[in-house]
């Protein structure tokens, strides 16, 4: 039984319910009056679904202002049912599906009892219809099939009727007068051809109660709440189920765009858009390998001209420069990939097991394009890297060459008595590296290359035995800085100059790559930022949008008696459905998104190692859907969202 007392109600300073007491029980109850009167206003404040009013309203005892959200849900789904002008039903699922939603807060789907409903109703036929194929008496009975469902002590309906023909609404009314034998049934209407001579009716008029007439009050039990009333991870994914299988464009649209995201976040992360500035540098590197990182100390040396002709990257005056301590300072730097000295050796004779081979002499200083095998001599022992050239010499492979003692004779120029003097030496050395020999250089417009075979480098310890063989007092020889990176390479040189020492190396070619890639760099992390943005503002927009287009439908959830809580378990399910979908699709296509990068960025962006970024993201940018969706449902205001009446 409701029981309300001075229930009284304002907008605007006017009044839209104005001290109103009264009883309602069991039996078929009308509230009329004209529009505007307050009716539809006082059935939102009987239902719990207005609570901003003065006064006190309760049913069978219990204050609907004081009811917790735990507490409504329940009234929701177990003691109230609503019957609605416009029906209110999901509209692409079956009549079957309508009819069993309440039934998803119970521990068990009972089907057989919504079957028996539909009989009664006279729709059992339409079960597996889609409601929105059916006409307007049909959807009604199928809303009152689904109230039902709840086996309510109160069916609430606002003008059940309005929307029907004349067939259609006497079915209707029948079918409400049928159920007030057993319950509290209160419609709301302006039709008072549908009022009998023993229903009850209650008259607004500006507010305010004018008429009562056949109040035969019965009164109803308090209701119980310790019945079940729970969504079960079982039912949240039946649900979510129904709803893919249902709203399939919808879920499509939610995976595509999860995955999308996904996939232009990972072009960002994964260094895709940037990779085009690492493009220069790879091709720098196939034109003159990696020895355009050295940087060149030397402790004297005239106008040098490089081997291509070209004085540009090249100072252009005689320089003399003390180089001493040099080597151990940068032999310990991060930046710098390998140290070697740099000795030229003339008459060169090496043995081998026994066996003597004469290398060609050029008399210039070593070169190394790369290592090939091994590591270089940097340790305190004899150690020695030799030319690839030589170890085919040898017979063998570079593996085998590995761990090899040579015993080395050659002539060295003296150069400290001011005019040259040869000078024999000779060491035996243990082979820990080979190495790549080339030299590349330009002329007429055309990239060069030629193999330098007497470039051996021995480790700092070696070569200074070599040169007190040849009383050479300086031990400050010449040397070359491999450096890791061209950045490395430049500031390097800069740190040279400002010490006051003169480097020689392709400094001009590698900046001007450099500036090159800052500009490109620069440019690809403005598209990076802006492309990782608009994936994020893309999820958000779409789910954003989908989350407002479904608040009607969230509103019929919480009037079946779902609360947050359930909807956060619902929302969990369907994103797990999206997610693990938009995986799975991710990988399915993997090759032909591969083919689609490699053509755009030269990159494949879901190789082995990048597809668990891209599952880690479709993770991330589904938690991010699932929230702005929670953000949808619990701002959803059911009154609003099904657009009950304006008084």
């Amino acid at each position: 039984m409701f029981e309300l007392r001075n229930v009284t109600k304002k907008y605007n300073s006017e009044f839209i319910l104005n001290d109103i007491s009264v009883e309602i029980g069991k039996g078929l109850n009308f509230i009329v009056g004209a529009s505007g009167s307050g009716k539809t206003t006082l059935l939102k404040i009987l239902s719990g679904l207005d609570k901003e009013f003065d006064g006190d309203v309760s049913y069978a005892g219990k204050d609907m202002k004081a009811l917790s959200t735990q507490e409504k849900s329940y009234f929701y789904n177990n003691v109230f049912g609503f019957v609605w002008q416009d029906f209110n039903l999901l509209e692409d699922l079956t009549v079957l599906e309508n009819v069993v939603l309440p039934q998803y807060l119970k521990d068990e789907q009972n089907t057989k009892h919504a079957e028996k409903i539909l009989k009664e109703l006279k729709i059992f036929e339409l079960a597996n219809q889609k409601v929105k194929n059916l006409s307007g008496g049909q959807k009604q009975r199928v809303a009152i099939a689904r109230e039902l469902m709840k086996n309510p002590q109160v069916i609430i309906a606002d003008e059940p009727t309005s929307a029907l023909d004349e067939k259609s609404a006497k079915m209707t009314m029948s079918i409400l007068r049928e159920i007030s034998k057993s319950r509290t049934v209160i419609i709301v209407t302006h039709d008072t051809s549908l009022i009998g001579n023993q229903d009850n009716v209650f008259e607004l008029d500006k507010g305010e109660l004018v008429s009562e007439v056949g109040n035969h009050l019965v009164k109803t039990d308090e209701p119980s709440l310790y019945n079940t009333h729970s969504l079960s991870i079982k039912n949240a994914f039946t649900m979510a189920r129904t709803g893919v299988k249902r709203k399939f464009g919808r879920f499509t649209v939610a995976t595509l765009s999860i995955m999308l995201a996904a996939l232009l976040l990972l072009t960002t992360l994964g260094g895709a858009i940037n990779n085009s500035s690492q493009e220069a540098f790879n091709e720098l590197f196939d034109t003159y390998g990696e020895g355009v990182l050295d940087v060149s100390i030397v402790g004297s040396f005239m106008s040098a001209g490089g081997t291509d002709g070209s004085e540009d990257d090249q100072p252009n005056a005689d320089v003399t420069q003390n180089i001493d301590g040099l080597y151990e300072l940068y032999a310990k730097d991060k930046r710098v990939d390998f140290i070697a000295s740099l000795q030229a050796f003339n008459e060169i004779s090496i043995t081998v097991d026994g066996v003597n081979y004469d290398v060609a002499s050029t008399g210039s200083a070593p070169v190394i394009n790369k290592l090939v095998t091994g590591k270089m001599p940097l340790g305190a022992d004899d150690e020695v890297v030799v030319p690839e050239s030589f170890v085919k010499s040898l017979g063998i492979n570079n593996e085998q060459a590995i761990g090899k003692t040579i015993d080395f004779s050659t002539a060295i120029y003296n150069w400290e008595t001011g005019s040259p003097v040869l000078k024999e030496a000779n060491i035996s050395a243990e082979i820990v590296g080979v190495s790549d020999t080339t030299v590349f250089y330009d002329y007429e417009g055309q990239t060069m290359d030629y193999s330098v075979d007497d470039a051996f480098f021995f480790s700092k310890t070696a070569l200074e035995q070599l040169r007190n063989q040849a009383d050479i007092t300086d031990n400050e020889s010449n040397f070359v800085i491999r450096a890791k990176t061209p950045a490395d390479m430049i500031a390097i040189k800069d740190e040279l100059n400002e010490n006051g020492i003169v480097p020689l190396g392709r400094f001009e070619l590698v900046e001007d790559i450099i500036r090159l890639n800052d500009q490109t760099t620069e440019q690809t992390g403005a598209a990076s930022s802006i492309i990782g943005f608009l994936a994020i503002v893309m999820v958000t927009a779409i789910f954003l949008i989908t989350g407002v287009m479904r608040k009607r439908e969230y509103a019929i959830y919480k009037v079946s008696g779902f609360n947050n809580n359930h909807l956060n378990l619902l929302n969990f399910a369907e994103m797990i459905f999206v997610t693990v979908t938009g995986i799975v699709l991710m990988l399915v296509t993997s090759s032909l998104i591969n083919t689609a990068t490699e053509a755009m960025f030269s990159v494949n962006i879901l190789n082995a190692k990048m597809l668990i970024k891209g599952v880690l993201l479709i993770l991330g940018v589904a938690v991010i859907a699932y929230v702005i969706t929670l953000l949808t449902y619990v701002k959803t205001n059911i009154t609003t969202a099904l657009k009950q009446g304006d008084r």
